[in-house]
């Protein structure tokens, strides 16, 4: 019975040994805490430069709605509605990725009037992004976690990386909401080294680099751009 298993003390041996299983679990858990403790997005985002050109994704971590055989001149492009839509969002959002033959998938095409952004925290870049036709409390997170417009970079993750990454790092989800991380640049061909330089961005923010792909940028098929023409809303 559970009375009687209490009533056989441990031995020292034993109750040491048990002693440091308890630290080893109660540090682990303190150095793999997610998301870091010091977590935070951008600061003095500003929103209106971050959209006023098209981002070519380069590095993308794989979710249910953007896998792997999608990773092939990927872009994101942004702007802000000219009055909320009925569902309350402000800005609108077109992304657009192919497949290795040349598949194209566009969110104006594919997604019922496609896909909007609400402004949650202008200031800290954090925004949440959904369908058109979903309500906003439905839309998950997208943070702005570094952006500089002079170097032509931008992180972004859907939201806190709260999940347990290896070596003690953290990440995002796989699914829909609360989930991706990205690497965007202004120019769509490949700069290694800016790559790099924004790898280590969100290295030092605390996310698991493991979970990103690198996106094929070599042979793409030109599309117009949603700031050609105005916002159906």
């Amino acid at each position: 019975s559970v009375v009687t298993n209490f009533q056989h003390q441990p031995s020292p041996l034993s109750l040491g040994m048990l002693m440091k299983s308890c630290l080893a679990v109660l540090v682990g858990s303190a150095a793999g805490a997610c998301p870091p403790e010091d977590f935070s997005s951008i600061t003095d985002f500003d929103l209106d430069g971050y959209i006023s050109k098209r981002w070519y994704i380069q590095q993308v971590m794989e979710t249910s709605y953007l896998p792997k055989s999608h990773n092939w001149c990927v872009y994101a492009e942004y702007q802000r509605l000219p009055k909320k839509s009925p569902n309350g969002y402000e800005v609108g959002v077109h992304n657009y990725a192919e497949e290795a033959d040349g598949t194209i998938h566009d969110s104006n095409i594919d997604i019922k009037g496609g896909i909007m952004a609400k402004i949650v925290d202008e200031k800290t870049g954090k925004l949440t992004v959904a369908p058109n036709f979903l309500p906003t409390f439905l839309a998950g997170p997208y943070w702005v976690i570094a952006y500089d417009e002079a170097e032509g970079y931008s992180l972004v993750s859907g939201g806190a990386p709260k999940k347990d990454g290896e070596a003690g790092l953290c990440k995002t989800g796989s699914g829909v909401n609360d989930a991706g991380l990205w690497i965007f640049t202004r120019a769509q061909k490949t700069d290694e080294k800016l790559v790099a330089k924004v790898r280590e961005i969100a290295k030092n923010k605390g996310f698991d680099l493991s979970v990103l792909r690198q996106v094929d940028h070599s042979n793409c098929t030109q599309s117009t751009s949603m700031h050609s023409s105005d916002v159906i809303v």
